[in-house]
């Protein structure tokens, strides 16, 4: 990063030296005499325009605007207006100013054209010419006297100036209506023009001459336009060669026409009287020579062209018969001028650093110009100047009314920090708001994370996106300042900040800062969050708050005096006196500067009449607007100011022309007597308009291009209040520039509104730019940013949302694109646009993949689809999107997700927040937002904000068990090991506040037992139930730590409860019911209730309780006065809570029902009705009882029930799910799925209506959304660990999952990623295989119990149909054939023999057969050839415990024929061929069904391959490579020596399908058939997993990334992000579909499509889940899974599987004695056929 750079981030720059931004145009001012170009010109503007500014835009990224001010005037209108030459030079030095290339193109005819009249003119040189022409008594100098009536002095200039009177006051003819009258006039003004500017020109030679005047003082009356403003557009550049291209015409018959009236347009032509003819002026010809001669020696040849001509017809220049020419100008043109665009533009137009620096360099222009505009208020910049310079840790705040000055002095004193503070300084700015960035929380805060950063001289190119990181990341920072340096930071405009990741609530500005940390924020005073948040806080210093007020009189006639001295102007004292009268209504500065503007062209001559000036600032530019529609034209300045507003961000002035020239409103108003061959609005309408309103305009550049949009608000809200209020023409204005940016009319034309014109033609091209999303030049890509930006907002507002939602919001290239143009929040902003279902369900799975897109724009695609899936079938728009994503998005990532991801957008589940260790209790405070949570274990209180599903921060505390007073200030901790101590914590700091030690008061008898009961609380008493042999009631003070009292009850206690109020105490000795009074502690009652309690409630009022036991299933009501029962009575439940018992009691919100759990049923009770109303019976689909993972079978029963707010409905937990009642009508409304597991905790949030689970033993709990729990949304499950297999049905409809060291296995469906099954056993899965149906499954378990270690499950009936074994063994799946196969020893012993046994399942039964060869090792897994005709095991004849290896290591294949006949190969069975000393592999080949591939290492020395880059071979092993043909016994293919010297065997290799070459855990590529090594793929940080497509695709696993490549070009076509990391892959036998595994247990499937060389098309039309379902009904209700599902005839589903503890003894023999089948066998010398009474084979 270079100096300045730095020293502009951290603000360590003088305010003068910020440079400004280069304008992002080529602008480029056509000089000329008009009338003798126009065809020129026309042409010009049809040809060369269009191609300048299309090339300006593909190359370099910038606008082109030609400026004309000539073109489309009308030849028959009279300009009157005398300040239009001045006009002209101010543009012609824009253009120089603003051009980023060419600035200047003039077209030099033989007319030298008219000498300009000054409109004013200063007064020294007006006297000093008026004075030699009244010196000179001559005949010449006899009209003088007409400059004195035509000129008055003017003293409100500074210095003073004569100007000249308007003429139509001069000339009351000239305003007549009458055209004679009119015409009169005009000859009068015309003689008079021309007799001033003569003598004004005869003045200035002779005073040139006699040395009173410079020459460029002369030259101002004695030059023509022309002249004058070649000599600013050339003369005075310092490189005109490099920005200027003059073409001269000549006429070459021209002095042949003279006669001719169209010759004055071509020539200045006079007659000479002397020859009595007319001829062509030779001064004026002397002139245009003198002029081309200078011009073309500043410019040099190569930028000009001279072109000679004949005069043709009436036309003189024709288009038609000149065309030759036109075509030669206009190529010449285009060529020098692009040669000079492409000179310039990259030395003026840089783009962007980065876009913080670019964000960054625009707030600080914008502090220099506000800056520069500030005045006055002298006390309240000395208080902020006081707030930097002194010591406070308090946070400066600027409010007032909008318009009132708040940005200036911001900008004022920001500008001063360099010489305010002595430090060194680190100052940042940011204006909200004014950058569409600016406005986003997340955006400011990296712009200001990483400019702080800059100024502390770290590391800045790593910061975070996530709000949450940039949040921490920013308060850390601010307290990481040293302390030599001073950090000060201004934020302008806060309350226009987003809402975005609950920015309004202010959490990421600190409540304290470092002395050396300052920050003062500008905010409007009003009803927002913000505002009243900063300026409402009673709790800060009012000296930290600065309250701006309306300006006083007298500031404001120093503030208008202060801008009329910027513009060289002032007012007479007279005048000035009657602004003081209109500054006692109003003095806002904005009005102050609206009245300036005004008086700015008011002279010292003229009177006010103050009772017509405007008492406000609405109204000042009410009437602002009023002159502008008089002078400009109504049609004209409503339309061009609509478009501005409209578009909010600004327009460039090409993009205000186009737009204009598309507007028939306007275009009809323009051409009304006249025609043009282009229908555009001419230049000069707007740039005219805008020079009127330029002091209001800032310019600044947007989206890359320079635009102009209004400093302040007012001028909007105005302007919308005026132009847009009317419905149909907002509409007409946001559909017509919703248009333009769609390019509708580009290359096309366009039919006039006007119905009669358009009858009259077909339209006219209004030569507006195309629009494409991207320009592309030579490769390097630009994006269309203004089509980003504005299309969106303008097809909203026109209402076209069928448009909105094709183009845009369901548009996947819009969104991708759009993202790297702009940012993820513009395309976020869209959503807001049209808020419907489908389009909030995109933005929300955009904001839940904000982070991964952020980090790899590529995963777009995916991350919509997965996020998306569930929404395939029922949401049309979301469907074509996805089906965008899965093709369209191939090009970025060649993965498609298969099923959902878990993360829905539009389900109820809003997060799920991990926690260090699972939790035991839990509480919310601070308005139900905060949620504190504790491990018993643990000392530390974690604190969570569950609206933005974060965690805050950590208390430490004490170990025990965590209650929380009601008003959430002190911790109450019981010690959870002796139970002696009840701790008091202070809730914010985690402060000890002291102890209670019920024991100390207390006598133990001795052996007796203590136990610590319940606990209750209100804000500052505390009373503990204590028992020994009998119980205690102990009330304590909380804040002192002090017993009050200790009262002994007779017999034990049960039940205590504090009534609502915090007056009353409840508890039960024995059947026994004792009141007391809190704070007198007076024994209020003691009642008998019968029986001892197992619950009590009191209601809110402390009328009534209620009690509940757990051997009966009735309710007790205790009707109470103060504390005192006055009835008491029972309600049986019997009817609606049957062999059931009550486990919980819940009062209702409008305390007006009672909510009673038992264990099977929940009801509610009306107090008023005294009967139940309600009763919710346990859902006949959960099972009666479940086994979870890794645990054992627990009893499934209601563990929380709670009302909602209002009582309307009641919600309920069994098991994993969440049921939600209505009270009303008792319907269950809907059922929510927390992940596997009993939902034991369960805390509902009644303002926020969110609802926080707890999965008992897990690390994380769920906050849920129950306004969204109604939509039926099915949520994918995780299982319990990182996933170790994964292994597919045939067709692959299911997958059948199984995790480390965990005895669970998932059944996936594979259409929607549902697991549709969990299958748990008592010990840990060691293997499992599955047959091709997925009907059956074989599970072998680590060894626990005996006979029972291996399971087969009939899957379709879900239950165990065998158990058998004592060891663990392995599970072979077969490809095709109905079997599986079992390898395993009978016990668990190193040397124990394995042996083979084959389940084969027909018609519904299972027959066994176990070979008798028992095999003495097994060193690998085996595994089945592709067709299943053999199994291949490893095995050795001996192992060698000194050496730690096997010996001979032996091939054993089985045929699997009903024979199972055998055969083995040993390394002797090769050695005519290969010496082999280890086999090391063993892969079967997949295309042919009797080969195996065989790796092994072989101790002989032979030459590496030519190919290989590899150095250094030297003695020892080495691999080789062959394919066996186990049919036949013969070797097929040898390749040895086979990889690299230096490769070692980590992994299994990577092989193709062909087996023609393999890759090794480097990426290393060797082909087998040729023998050599080939080359390397990219090298990744992770070896590759599989082969996919047939071998032409490699894929990758890293963390959570999965990536694919392309065999044949190393070109990676996808880098997709599972969002967790990734343990296991598996790949189906399509080739394509990936089933990922990861280590948090989720699972994830994707689909691999190379749109390179497949139809995906093809590949969609076959994947099940892109697949059209019939429609079904959808209910509130989520979709049941099978494993929750009921058993036919209405009773709950079997959960313990039907266990077959071992086969009966009959069943082996009878197996046993089954007849195999003939099978045949070919001849090998390698077979071994056995006996069929032999145990063991020969190698044993």
């Amino acid at each position: 990063m270079d100096d300045t750079t730095k020293r502009l981030f951290s603000g360590h720059i003088r305010i003068e030296d910020i440079a400004e931004i280069p304008a992002r145009t080529v602008r480029v001012f056509l000089n000329s005499t008009a009338e003798d170009s126009v065809t020129e010109r026309n042409a010009i503007l049809e040809r060369v325009y269009p191609q300048l500014r299309d090339h300006c835009r593909q190359k370099h990224g910038v606008e082109f605007q030609l400026v004309d001010l000539d073109w489309g005037s009308d030849p028959n209108c009279v300009n009157l207006d005398q300040s239009f030459y001045d006009f002209r030079l101010r543009e012609l030095r824009r253009c120089q100013i603003l051009s980023a290339g060419p600035s200047l193109l003039a077209l030099v005819g033989q007319r030298y054209g008219q000498i300009g009249l000054q409109s004013s003119i200063p007064s020294e040189e007006f006297e000093l010419l008026r004075m030699w022409l009244h010196n000179q008594k001559s005949r010449d100098t006899r009209t003088a006297p007409l400059l004195d009536e035509w000129y008055t002095k003017d003293y409100n200039s500074v210095p003073p100036v004569y100007s000249l009177k308007d003429a139509e006051q001069k000339i009351s003819d000239l305003s007549s209506n009458d055209p004679s009258v009119f015409n009169e006039g005009m000859t009068k003004w015309r003689e008079a023009e021309e007799e001033m500017m003569r003598l004004l020109h005869k003045a200035a030679d002779a005073c040139y001459l006699q040395g009173l005047i410079d020459e460029g003082i002369k030259q101002k009356y004695v030059l023509s336009a022309i002249d004058n403003l070649m000599v600013m557009g050339i003369d005075e550049l310092t490189s005109p060669e490099n920005h200027c291209f003059i073409a001269f015409r000549e006429i070459a018959d021209l002095k042949n026409y003279v006669n001719d009236p169209l010759a004055k347009k071509y020539a200045d032509i006079y007659f000479n009287e002397r020859k009595e003819q007319f001829e062509i002026d030779p001064v004026s010809t002397h002139l245009i020579k003198t002029m081309s001669e200078r011009s073309k020696k500043l410019v040099t040849a190569k930028n000009t062209k001279f072109y000679s001509v004949l005069w043709r017809y009436d036309d003189v220049i024709s288009p038609i018969h000149h065309n030759d020419y036109l075509t030669k100008l206009c190529s010449d043109l285009s060529i020098t001028l692009k040669e000079l665009i492409d000179r310039e533009v990259p030395k003026n137009v840089v783009d962007e650093k980065d876009e913080v620096y670019d964000e960054c360099h625009q707030h600080w222009l914008r502090c220099k110009h506000l800056s520069a505009d500030f005045y006055g208020r002298e006390t309240d910049y000395a208080k902020l100047v006081e707030y930097l310079q002194g010591e406070t840790d308090q946070i400066m705040v600027i409010h007032g009314a909008a318009g009132v000055g708040k940005t200036a002095i911001l900008s004022k004193v920001a500008s001063q920090v360099h010489d305010l503070l002595a430090d060194e300084k680190i100052c940042l700015i940011k204006y909200v708001g004014y950058t569409p960035k600016s406005a986003d929380i997340r955006n400011l805060l990296t712009s200001l994370c990483t400019q702080i950063l800059v100024g502390l001289d770290r590391e800045h190119a790593s910061v975070s996106r996530e709000f949450k990181e940039l949040q921490k990341l920013f308060l850390s920072l601010l307290q990481s300042v040293p302390e030599n340096k001073t950090l000060v930071l201004f934020i302008d405009a806060i309350e226009q900040m987003l809402p975005d990741h609950n920015a309004h609530l202010l959490t990421w500005l600190p409540q304290t800062l470092k002395p050396n940390v300052k920050i003062i924020v500008s905010v409007s005073s009003g009803d927002s969050a913000i505002a009243q948040k900063l300026c409402n806080d009673g709790d800060k210093n009012t000296q930290y708050y600065v309250h701006l007020k309306p300006l006083s009189v007298t500031e404001a006639d120093g503030l208008l005096c202060y801008y009329l001295s910027r513009y060289g102007r002032t007012l007479s004292n007279q005048q000035r006196s009657a602004f003081t009268n209109v500054f006692q209504k109003c003095s806002q500065p904005l009005f102050v500067s609206l009245c300036a503007e005004k008086c700015k062209c008011i002279h010292s001559y003229d009177s006010i009449d103050t009772a017509n000036f405007s008492t406000g600032s609405e109204e000042a530019i009410s009437a602002m607007f009023n002159d502008l529609e008089k002078k400009h034209g109504y049609e004209l300045v409503s339309r061009s100011m609509s478009y501005l507003v409209g578009s909010v961000t600004g327009l460039s002035d090409s993009e205000m022309e186009d737009l204009l020239s598309l507007d028939d409103f306007v275009t009809s108003s323009v051409y009304t007597d006249h025609k043009s061959s282009v229908l555009r609005v001419p230049q000069s309408k707007w740039l005219r308009l805008k020079d009127d309103i330029d002091r209001y305009l800032v310019q600044r550049e947007v989206d890359g291009v320079t635009v102009y949009r209004w400093k302040d608000d007012q001028f909007d809200l105005n302007i919308r209040t005026r132009y847009l209020q009317d419905e149909s023409k907002s509409k007409e204005i946001y559909s017509l520039i919703a248009d333009y940016y769609l390019g509708v009319w580009h290359g096309k034309p366009k039919p006039m509104s006007n119905s009669e014109k358009q009858a009259n033609n077909s339209g006219f091209d209004r030569q507006v730019p195309s629009q494409p999303l991207t320009f592309d030049n030579e490769g390097q890509v630009r994006f269309n940013r203004r089509k980003y930006d504005q299309l969106p907002r303008h097809l909203y507002n026109a209402e076209r949302l069928g448009e909105l939602n094709r183009l845009v919001l369901f548009n996947y290239e819009w969104i991708y694109n759009k993202i790297k143009a702009l940012s993820l929040q513009h395309i976020i902003a869209d959503f807001a646009l049209n808020p419907s279902n489908e389009a909030s369900l995109v933005e929300e799975a955009l904001r839940v993949a904000e982070q991964v897109i952020e980090k790899d724009i590529d995963n777009m695609a995916s991350e919509i689809s997965g996020h998306l899936l569930p929404y395939y079938q029922s949401h049309p728009n979301i469907r074509a999107l996805v089906h965008q994503c899965d093709t369209a998005g191939l090009k970025q990532c060649a993965l498609i997700p298969n099923f959902p991801y878990l993360q829905v957008p539009g389900s109820s589940l809003q997060f799920a927040i991990h926690c260090d260790a699972p939790m035991e209790y839990f509480s919310l405070i601070s308005e139900e937002r905060l949620l504190l949570t504790k491990e018993r274990e643990s000392s530390f209180v974690y604190i969570f904000d569950i609206v933005l599903g974060e965690r805050k921060s950590n208390v430490f505390a004490s170990n025990g068990a965590l209650y929380v007073t009601p008003n959430g200030r002190y911790f109450i901790i019981v010690d959870h090991v002796t139970e002696k101590a009840i701790k008091v914590h202070n809730a914010d700091t985690g402060a000890y506040v002291g102890q209670l030690i019920v024991l100390n008061h207390i006598e133990l008898k001795p052996k007796e037992k203590y136990k610590l009961g319940s606990i209750c609380l209100t804000n500052d008493r505390v009373c503990a139930i204590v028992s020994t042999d009998i119980s205690y009631l102990c009330i304590a003070s909380i804040e002192t730590c002090q017993f009050l009292q200790i009262i002994g009850l007779d017999g034990k206690c049960d039940v205590c409860t504090i009534s609502h109020d915090g007056k009353y105490v409840f508890c039960n000795s024995n059947e026994f019911l004792f009141a007391y009074n809190l704070y007198t502690l007076e024994h209020l009652s003691t009642f008998s209730i019968g029986f001892r309690p197992s619950c009590i409630v009191v209601s809110k009022d402390g009328l009534r309780a209620y009690l509940t036991n757990n051997i009966e299933t009735k309710l007790m009501i205790l009707h109470l006065n103060h504390g005192k029962v006055e009835m008491a009575y029972k309600s049986v439940l019997d009817k609606y809570m049957p062999d059931d018992t009550i486990m919980d009691l819940r009062i209702s919100p409008k305390d007006d029902m009672v909510l009673v759990r038992g264990l099977n049923n929940v009801i509610v009770y009306n107090r008023t009705k005294e009967r139940v109303i309600s009763s919710f019976v346990r859902p006949v689909n959960v099972p009666k009882e479940f086994k979870l993972p890794k645990s054992h079978y627990i009893d499934l029963f209601f563990t929380n029930a709670e009302f909602t707010h209002g009582g309307k409905f009641v919600i309920a937990t069994l098991f994993r799910n969440i049921y939600l009642w209505d009270v009303t009508t008792g319907e269950l409304v809907t059922t929510i799925q927390a992940p596997v597991g009993i939902v034991k905790e369960m805390i509902y949030s009644p303002k926020r209506s969110l609802l926080i689970t707890h999965i008992e033993h897990c690390r994380e709990f769920q906050v849920w959304n129950l306004d969204e729990a109604v939509k039926p949304v099915n949520m994918l499950d995780k299982l319990s660990g990182a996933i170790s297999d994964i292994q597919l049905t045939h067709v692959g409809e299911t997958a059948y999952v199984v995790c480390k060291r965990s005895d669970e296995i998932g059944v996936i469906e594979m259409r929607s990623g549902i697991m549709v099954d969990l299958l748990t056993h008592d010990s840990p899965v060691v293997s499992f295989a599955i047959t091709p149906s997925g009907d059956y499954a074989l599970v072998s378990l680590e060894p626990k119990k005996k006979d029972i270690n291996t399971k087969l499950w009939n899957l379709q009936e879900r239950r165990v149909i065998r158990e058998f074994g004592n060891a663990s063994g392995y599970c072979i799946s077969p490809h095709q054939g109905n079997f599986i196969l079992f390898v395993s020893q009978q016990e668990v012993a190193f040397k124990a023999p394995y042996f083979i046994t084959m389940f084969h399942m027909s018609d519904g039964e299972v027959s066994e057969f176990t070979h008798p060869l028992a095999l003495r090792f097994v060193l690998e897994k085996p595994f089945l050839t592709s067709n299943d005709k053999y199994l291949i095991v490893l095995t050795a004849h001996e192992y060698h415990e000194s050496r730690a290896e096997y010996e001979t290591p032996t091939i054993c294949t089985f045929s699997m024929d009903e024979e199972m006949k055998v055969s083995y190969f040993t390394p002797d069975s090769f050695r005519d061929s290969i010496l082999i000393d280890a086999i090391v592999d063993m892969q079967p080949c997949l295309d042919n069904p009797y080969t195996i591939a065989v790796m092994y290492k072989s101790k002989e020395m032979l030459d590496y391959n030519d190919n290989s880059p590899f150095d250094g071979l030297g003695g020892g092993s080495r691999y080789g490579f062959m394919i066996l043909d186990i049919c036949s016994g013969s070797v097929v293919t040898i390749c040895d020596p086979f990889l690299v010297p230096s490769f070692k065997l980590k992994q299994k290799l990577l092989f193709d399908a062909g087996y023609s070459f393999c890759l090794d855990d480097q990426s290393n590529i060797f082909d087998i058939r040729e023998g050599c090594y080939v080359g390397q793929l990219q090298k990744q940080n992770s070896p590759p997993r599989v082969i996919a497509l047939n071998g032409a695709v490699v894929v990758y696993y890293d963390g959570s990334v999965l990536s694919a490549y392309r065999l044949g070009s190393g070109e990676i076509i996808a880098n997709c992000d599972v969002h967790s990391n990734i343990c296991c892959l598996h790949l189906s036998r399509d080739e394509r579909t990936l089933v990922v595994g990861c280590e948090d247990g989720a699972i994830a499937s994707y689909v691999l499509i190379d749109p390179k060389t497949e139809d995906p098309n093809l590949v969609l039309s076959q994947l099940g889940s892109r697949q059209l379902a019939a429609p079904k009904i959808v209910s509130g209700r989520r979709n049941s899974i099978p494993w929750d599902k009921v058993e036919e005839g209405g009773s709950a589903p079997q959960s313990r599987p039907v266990s077959a503890v071992a086969n009966e003894k009959t069943d082996k023999i009878i197996l046993k004695h089954i007849e195999p089948a003939p099978a045949f066998r070919p001849s090998s010398d390698t077979l071994i056929y056995l006996n069929t009474k032999s145990k063991a084979c020969s190698i044993m």
